[in-house]
């Protein structure tokens, strides 16, 4: 698991829309959700997930709300 692999996913997430719909489309049901994710190739647990956030927010100089 790493955080490198969370703000890859991200980038995909934010650069892929049929990704992005095919994730979305899955929020609602956890298990399932982090399995696509993990078929997807990444592997991150939740806590890498929001330092990944950070990492993404400082590079586009975003403040959180």
């Amino acid at each position: 698991m790493s955080v490198e692999s969370a703000v890859a996913y991200i980038k995909r997430m934010r650069s892929d829309e049929d990704f992005r719909k095919k994730m979305n489309d899955l929020s609602e049901d956890e298990a399932a959700s982090w399995a696509a994710i993990k078929e997807s190739g990444y592997e991150f647990s939740m806590s890498e997930f929001k330092k990944a956030q950070e990492a993404i927010y400082e590079e586009h100089g975003i403040t959180p709300m």
